[in-house]
């Protein structure tokens, strides 16, 4: 095992530094995290909303990746414009990448619902640690590729009672190495990472509300991953659901409203990839809590 662990510090290197570059964001409770998706969601509950993620991918693998989230929103006093702000902190073998941003919607009535307009800007930064696994090997000696840019992000999302779908690129710039190795931002349009989520809710008598939907992300390097998911909601208490994931992944999705407001999430990945045969899956928890009394708005409570 011993032997190995260069080969995965240097997997996840190329791993981290390919994140980077394609900017994904990987979340199965997207429902928790539309912030960090999309900044044109902010506001749209109505109310101040504040949630909390936390993933473990390929569970007892050491160095593998692991990724928080924290976002809260809120609406403006005139109900027209949205809030918020949002974090991302990602370790991933020797190296972590932090991410923090303001967010900003214009939101505008359109017949029974409302579509919004989304900005956000902030600051991304990455450490790699110092290592000494080779007196003959730089790479894993010096503390290369760290930076500490500004990123920014759009997107549109419109949302009723009934149906909700939005589109964005999370994260506009990227970042590259120049000769000297210092890292510098690098814009460029093949390297943007787009996603386009969708949903239905189906009203079944009183107590039941069956939602499809569908998250899509696109980068001309990673290609096209799409989640397919079907989740029931009983009395707006207990819910469940089950996920596909186009890269090779099974999902078992639930969520316990413990009181009006507080909502707590349970994901569990199963995986199909070819890591699995070392680490098949992966966990994922979420909280959800939503301060203040809803108005007479759409409210959609799944993203």
């Amino acid at each position: 095992m011993k032997k190995l662990i260069p080969v995965i510090l240097a997997m996840m290197l190329l791993s981290a530094s390919s994140r980077a570059q394609d900017k994904n964001i990987l979340f199965s409770q997207y429902r928790f995290n539309g912030l960090t998706l999309n900044p044109a969601y902010a506001g749209s509950h109505e109310v101040f909303s504040a949630s909390f993620l936390g993933r473990h991918q390929w569970l007892g693998f050491e160095g593998a990746p692991k990724d928080y989230a924290l976002n809260f929103h809120f609406p403006g006093k005139n109900t027209k414009t949205g809030w918020g702000g949002n974090m991302i902190y990602e370790n991933i073998g020797i190296r972590t990448t932090m991410g923090a941003y303001a967010n900003y919607a214009y939101r505008i009535l359109m017949g029974s619902g409302t579509l919004s307009l989304g900005l956000k800007a902030g600051i991304a930064s990455a450490h790699q640690e110092v290592l000494n696994l080779s007196d003959n090997d730089p790479v894993f000696s010096e503390s290369t590729s760290d930076y500490f840019l500004p990123n920014f992000g759009i997107g549109l999302y419109y949302y009723s009672d009934k149906i909700f779908a939005g589109f964005s690129i999370p994260l506009i710039l990227g970042y590259t190495s120049n000769d000297n190795g210092e890292v510098i931002i690098d814009h460029d349009f093949s390297r943007y990472t787009y996603y386009l989520t969708s949903g239905i809710h189906l009203y079944l008598q009183d107590n039941w509300r069956i939602t499809p939907s569908l998250l899509a992300q696109y980068g001309i390097n990673s290609g096209l991953v799409v989640d397919g998911t079907v989740s029931a909601l009983y009395r707006d208490v207990f819910g469940a659901g089950l996920s596909y994931r186009t890269s090779g992944a099974l999902i078992m999705l639930l969520n316990y409203r413990v009181n009006y407001q507080t909502t707590v999430g349970l994901a569990y990945d199963f995986g199909f990839s070819g890591i699995n045969q070392y680490n098949r899956n992966s966990l994922e928890i979420a909280l959800q809590i939503d301060l203040g009394f809803k108005i007479n708005r759409a409210n959609p409570m799944i993203f």
